[in-house]
């Protein structure tokens, strides 16, 4: 897409609320950064987006995202790392700003109200578009050059090793990676074009969402090298009701499927430490403080200080997908990373799994 093509795109999202006398004059001033893809900014954090009477800045946009996104200011201070004093006070000008409040606020709590989820919506579209824009914009400098966004469970040997090999190939592009531990979140995540992709095992059913299997997994029973199955390939679950059970917190997606299959099979783990990541669970086990139930390929079992130990009543399978919005624009910094990655997969992992309907 030629440049003036790029700004008649702009032009025209942005029709009804910029003014585009101020951005025109903001990219002028920014022209030589703009030649510079890590610092494409013809539309800056303190560029104005202005209608009848209204003047609204694209950093007051991004903080209300994310305190509608979590619906408590003090911990949307903590994401966006600023004083919550100051993001109330950006939260209560851009109210003003719009002339009507966007939150109801009981006690200390705040919900997003219908103005507010109306205007979210906008909100999203706008910073969407500009994201897309700045992708575009880095497209045109060059497609050595790029941003990609991420999200994953965990960051394990596997996902570290690709990112490795890629950022090898490809010095120039830059990553911004999320550890998400629910995969509703990381799908909410694409469908704003927060992020670009997300590596998830949930089964996808939504309209508009692409993906590609990469990697079977199954459950198996970590425990410590010292532990009386040690040398055993299998257990059964009848065997585990006087075990001590390591497990995720309740609001990680894995956690919902450990506690599914143990309630199919009528079984209740003693569980007497929960953790935030698998990676905590698989130290605590080699630490001789319990057993755990863990999600892995055989790819993945090799280097990990635990013995890992077939369910023999388990019979279950998780596919690890890669998965990104269809309609979504896709840098080419992106649509490199994608291919890699699904190479990847193809010519190290074993494991077969049948493609995903």
């Amino acid at each position: 897409m030629s440049s003036s093509r790029l700004w008649g795109r702009f032009k025209k999202v942005k029709s009804q609320i910029f003014d585009t006398s101020i951005l025109e004059e903001n990219c002028k001033k920014t022209k030589a950064k703009c030649l510079d893809p890590y610092n494409i900014s013809g539309f800056r954090e303190s560029t104005y987006i202005k209608g009848e009477g209204i003047r609204v800045d694209i950093l007051q946009l991004k903080y209300f995202q994310t305190v509608a996104k979590l619906e408590h200011m003090t911990k949307a201070a903590r994401e966006l790392q600023i004083a919550q004093p100051a993001l109330s006070v950006t939260i209560a000008r851009l109210e003003e700003d719009l002339g009507v409040p966007l939150f109801n606020r009981i006690g200390r709590n705040i919900v997003l109200n219908e103005y507010g989820k109306a205007f979210l919506k906008k909100a999203n579209k706008a910073l969407t578009e500009l994201e897309e824009g700045r992708q575009e914009l880095a497209d045109l400098a060059g497609s050595e050059y790029g941003f990609v966004a991420v999200t994953s469970t965990a960051l394990n040997k596997i996902f570290c090793n690709i990112l490795g090999s890629f950022v090898r190939l490809y010095p120039k592009i830059n990553f911004r990676l999320m550890q998400i531990a629910d995969d509703d979140t990381k799908l909410r995540l694409l469908e704003t074009g927060e992020v670009d992709f997300s590596f998830i095992n949930k089964p996808v059913k939504q309209l508009g969402i692409a993906r590609v299997p990469l990697m079977a997994e199954e459950i198996f029973l970590a425990v410590s090298p010292e532990h009386r199955f040690a040398n055993r390939s299998s257990v059964f679950l009848s065997e585990l009701a006087e075990e001590r059970f390591i497990n995720l917190k309740t609001n990680h997606s894995l956690r919902e499927l450990y506690d599914r299959l143990c309630k199919k099979a009528d079984f209740v783990p003693n569980i007497v430490c929960e953790c935030d990541a698998p990676i905590g669970m698989v130290n605590l086990v080699s630490a001789g403080l319990g057993v755990a139930f863990i999600l892995s390929s055989k790819e993945e079992q090799q280097d990990l200080p635990v013995v890992l130990l077939k369910v023999v009543d388990f019979d279950y399978q998780s596919v690890l997908q890669l998965i990104w919005k269809e309609k979504q624009y896709l840098s080419k910094a992106a649509i490199h990373f994608r291919e890699y990655v699904i190479q990847y997969f193809t010519d190290r992992i074993a494991v077969k799994c049948e493609p995903i309907p």
